[in-house]
């Protein structure tokens, strides 16, 4: 069980003890999540989860963003040139809107998939699972250090919102901690708690219910009458459309396993993409030891994908995407070629941001079929933003569960129910804002999310569950780690030592602990980003993971994930 807060780390434990199973636990902890990572996370945004049997047999609950029915291509102006926050991306539309206040938000689902996966596939009664967070919530989280950090950079947003403002922030107008010592250690002080009573009294309440209260019952009123105070485009048609789909998830082979990924618009086909590249490059198996010109391989392998992904990529159920023809062997065997020739196609290196770039100019085409796959030409880009958190887990009877969820920004639209203490999150940043892309907002459009949770399946059931928080690096650090477990044949915590590349940006981040290399990846800007002991330090995203090994199991996280 491993999971970024430990207090998310005792629930699942807590449901294990009493006889649970994977899915208990995974659904106890990422509900604890939704209550004390408000800087990550919240209950009222969306996510993912795999669950894999003892067989092998998975199956992916998908509550991913979705825009509101109300919600048009133009909604938002655009200002500026489409340049922004190098992992952000706020500066691009007027007001910041498709990221800050009421038109931010998209259709709140995580509540309900958290409870529908758990009704089919939970063991443990509702309230026994619920129990954990409910407490969290009337208790309380620790105003850390994070916290107060994340409040202080968010704190105008905080202050205009009247329910932001009253559970975390202070008579002042400060972050609730701003006044403790604790910063200095627990000999010193104890954080102070941020509490959350509607809140807790809403997850009372759904412990009864169950999730129909939020797509139909008394909670779905009481969210549709803040809609409406607060001029914002939800629904409640949107509530009623917000219920997970359980799917059979998309998969491909890689070498002697099977990785599965959620359908949705999301980090799961870029991973896909990247690991059939790199396996195309390296058939027989690819290079265990560090050098350059594995990296190089890597790297571009890792550019090529994020090209395609930000030129392709959108809800299929919208608009054309070649997914099947960029997961072909074909394909990726004309890329691995590609990658193979060891130098940098011109247009990784004109300066703009890959995002904006590629929104506009595909790098390839995967299919000659203009029917199948048309040339978006937005006028620019908005770039992807962040605000994450991740749990794995794996049970004694062989089920691995892997779940992501996420507010989409820190403080998710800084919009917060008053009447349910729900946390409204700003889904509608991971559209493109600007009309004319494949990404671009529809009505009750899916927008490309970066969330990526995996689960590797063999022979004899489930291997591993994995996925990572950190914005669009999520992508490539999910790839590395399964490239980490399968090709390197590391154990669970040597596949998340092991430094990492990043690739998803204008530069290549290298790991301190790779700068050997770097004059040998010269031509792809190389920047060297320093170990450090940051809290949630994001530059390689942060990764975690359950594995088996040496017969057992073996859980790993990055080792600047918070542990409070």
């Amino acid at each position: 069980m491993v999971a970024p807060r430990a207090s998310s780390v005792r629930a699942g434990e807590l449901m294990l003890g009493q006889g649970g199973n994977a899915v208990d636990a995974a659904v106890a902890a990422a509900l604890v999540a939704g209550v004390v990572e408000p800087t990550e996370t919240t209950l009222a945004g969306s996510g993912f989860m795999l669950v894999g049997n003892g067989q092998g047999e998975v199956r992916s609950i998908e509550f991913g963003p979705r825009a509101p029915q109300r919600a048009s291509e133009a909604m938002f102006r655009i200002e500026g040139d489409g340049q922004a926050s190098r992992v952000l991306g706020l500066a691009s539309v007027e007001g910041n809107a498709n990221i800050d206040g009421p038109l931010a938000s998209g259709v709140p689902r995580t509540i309900a998939g958290l409870l529908c996966a758990h009704e089919r596939f939970g063991r443990l009664p509702r309230r026994t699972v619920m129990d954990p967070a409910i407490r969290a919530a009337e208790e309380g989280f620790p105003a850390d250090a994070w916290f107060v950090m994340n409040a202080l950079n968010d704190l105008e947003r905080l202050r205009a919102d009247p329910g932001a403002r009253a559970v975390f922030l202070d008579d002042d107008g400060l972050p609730r901690g701003r006044s403790r010592q604790s910063f200095y250690g627990y000999s010193v002080d104890t954080p102070e708690p941020v509490r959350q009573p509607v809140l807790a009294q809403t997850l009372d309440r759904l412990a009864d219910e169950g999730a129909e209260a939020v797509t139909s019952g008394p909670l779905a009123q009481a969210l549709v009458e803040t809609y409406r105070e607060y001029g914002m485009l939800l629904s409640g048609e949107d509530l009623a459309r917000s219920a997970p789909e359980i799917l059979e998830p998309r998969s491909l082979r890689y070498r002697d396993a099977r990785i599965h990924v959620p359908v949705a618009p999301g980090g799961g086909v870029t991973e896909l993409q990247i690991l059939k590249i790199w396996q195309r490059s390296f058939p027989g198996g690819s290079p265990r030891d560090e050098s350059g010109a594995r990296i190089r391989r890597l790297a571009l392998a890792m550019k090529h994908a994020f090209a395609d992904r930000y030129h392709w990529l959108g809800d299929p159920d919208r608009v054309p995407v070649p997914v099947d023809e960029l997961l072909s062997d074909e394909y990726a065997g004309r890329i691995a070629q590609a990658c193979g020739a060891l130098t940098v196609p011109e247009s990784f290196g004109d300066g703009s941001a890959p995002w904006s770039h590629f929104s506009r100019h595909a790098l390839h085409r995967p299919t000659e079929d203009t029917d199948r796959a048309p040339l978006w030409r937005p006028g620019e880009a908005t770039a992807p933003t962040t605000g994450t958190t991740h749990i794995t887990t794996a049970d004694s009877e062989g089920r691995f569960v892997s779940v992501t969820h996420t507010a989409a920004n820190h403080f998710g639209s800084g919009v917060l129910c008053p009447r349910t203490g729900l946390l409204f999150d700003s889904a509608m940043a991971w559209f493109n804002a600007v009309p004319g892309s494949a990404n671009s907002i529809g009505p009750g459009a899916r927008p490309l999310a970066n969330m990526g949770p995996v689960l590797a399946t063999g022979p004899r059931g489930t291997l591993a569950a994995a996925g990572a928080s950190g914005g669009r690096r999520i992508v490539g650090a999910v790839a590395q780690v399964v490239i980490n477990l399968l090709d390197r044949g590391m154990s669970p915590l040597d596949a998340l030592r092991a430094p990492r590349i990043d690739a998803s940006g204008p530069q290549l981040l290298l790991h301190e602990h790779l700068a050997e290399f770097a004059s040998e990846v010269s031509d792809l800007a190389p920047v060297i980003v320093p170990a450090a002991s940051n809290y949630f330090a994001m530059d390689f995203a942060r990764a975690n993971l359950v594995g088996r090994h040496d017969g057992g199991f073996e859980s790993a996280i990055d080792a600047q994930a918070h542990s409070l």
